[in-house]
């Protein structure tokens, strides 16, 4: 029998069926277990749920009794519990329940999918990548409208992000690359959600549900552009300084949402409040620095910028990710340089897309990074610099190449005559 009790009742020996309340209202990321950790006991005790469903056939009752035995028929037998889900605050004891609410699948669940090459991941991360830009474009829709976000719906999305990036961490940050200019604002707040999940995978320590927290504060980040005019979102020149200052209080329009939001987490208000602050002071809207600014706003500041660089604007080109790299290690005092290091590693010295030449002579981009060498990346081949002619497209392992080919340096696409690199490369990586 399933029987819902309050989060203070709950004790060693029951097994917990569902839990009840938001996703971010507690440290678990499914249900259907025994609960025989003392730990998780005072997890559960100690969280924000509404109160949990217990299978008292499963395990203890709230009287302490043994589970009942059962005669289970082959139904029966074959109906599993659902996957382990979501936390809240207080709820009435006793009430029996039917039916348990349908789950939402786990960044655990995602999460152990086998890694695989790029080529592997390239058409899922594609599919990844618009449907998260169909959701944002809705939710967005709605916030210029000024209704209140729900923050829960977002995290089926975020599973989504976060299980393409645990197959491989370069595929869809780099197709999230590729938005046009007209969808920078949907398509950039999703760049900057997996940016924060790889980045939080990278410096290590977060468990699932805090890079779920990640994953949504990178989503909700820029929700305040909603409330700043059209035109100056799509402004093809130079702000002026009193559009400028209209465009520099999205931070705290954002916020202000947010707060009247539902399910937000706290780190995602954070985020969104403090992403334009800088360790030297100078950024807004509180001109805080150093250590007055969160370890999830101080990586939120790194994936916004690193993004907007390399992306397509009204009024920019995108950089190439390798000049943006170097570009933001030297605007010494704007970022945590052990932060900006660990976002390095994250996404490669050389990125995925980076036109590199090689000391064989060839121009060739990067298809994959190698974790165990970032400086020899898995390249593909396609231009002989010595015939000035394109050549059959060659796949070259540089961390096991017997030739022993190199990067000799990263490369302008434009000094190349390779316009719209980013579309080409693409092109050529499919």
């Amino acid at each position: 029998m399933l029987r819902r009790i309050r989060r203070d009742q709950i004790k060693s020996g029951m097994f917990i069926h569902s839990m009840e309340g938001s996703w971010f209202s507690h440290p678990f990321l499914k249900a259907g277990f025994l609960l025989t950790d003392p730990a998780d006991v005072a997890a559960l005790v100690g969280s924000r749920i509404d109160g949990v469903l217990i299978d008292t056939e499963k395990g203890l009752d709230i009287e302490g009794e043994k589970p009942r035995a059962k005669a289970i028929s082959q139904d029966e037998n074959e109906a599993k519990p659902a996957a382990r889900r979501p936390a809240a605050e207080a709820a009435p004891a006793e009430v029996v329940v039917p039916i348990n609410p349908p789950t939402l699948p786990t960044i655990t669940a995602i999460a152990s999918d086998a890694p695989c090459s790029m080529a592997e991941e390239f058409s899922r991360a594609n599919t990844v990548a618009a449907h998260a830009k169909r959701v944002m474009t809705e939710l967005y829709d709605q916030a210029r409208l000024g209704r209140i976000v729900n923050a829960d719906t977002l995290v089926p999305l975020v599973e989504d992000i976060a299980g393409s990036l645990a197959r491989n961490r370069s595929a869809l940050t780099s197709i999230l690359r590729l938005k046009s200019k007209d969808e920078y604002t949907y398509v950039h707040s999703v760049a900057v959600s997996a940016l924060m999940i790889n980045l939080g995978r990278e410096i290590g320590g977060f468990d699932a549900a805090m890079l779920r927290n990640m994953g949504v504060a990178g989503l909700l980040h820029d929700v305040g552009k909603m409330a700043m005019p059209e035109a100056l979102l799509g402004k093809p020149g130079d702000l002026t300084n009193e559009e400028y200052s209209i465009m520099k209080t999205h931070p705290e329009r954002g916020h202000a949402l947010l707060r009247r939001s539902r399910d937000v987490p706290d780190m995602a208000l954070d985020v969104c409040l403090h992403h334009h602050e800088r360790v030297n002071g100078t950024g807004y809207p509180e001109r805080l620095k150093g250590g007055q600014i969160t370890l999830f706003s101080r990586m939120g500041a790194i994936c916004d910028v690193y993004d907007a660089l390399t992306s397509n604007r009204p009024y920019k080109i995108a950089w190439g990710a390798n000049k943006a790299l170097k570009t933001m290690f030297s605007w010494r005092g704007h970022f945590d340089t052990d932060i900006l290091t660990a976002f390095i590693r994250s996404v490669g010295i050389y990125p995925v897309g980076t036109l590199v030449k090689l000391r064989s002579g060839h121009l060739a981009f990067v298809l994959d990074i190698n974790a165990a060498d970032l400086t020899k990346p898995i390249v593909r081949a396609f231009f002989s610099i010595a015939h000035g002619a394109p050549i059959p497209p060659q796949d070259i392992n540089l961390l096991t190449n017997a030739e022993g080919d190199a990067i000799v340096s990263s490369e302008d696409p434009d000094a190349w005559d390779l316009s719209d690199w980013e579309t080409r490369w693409s092109a050529l990586a499919a």
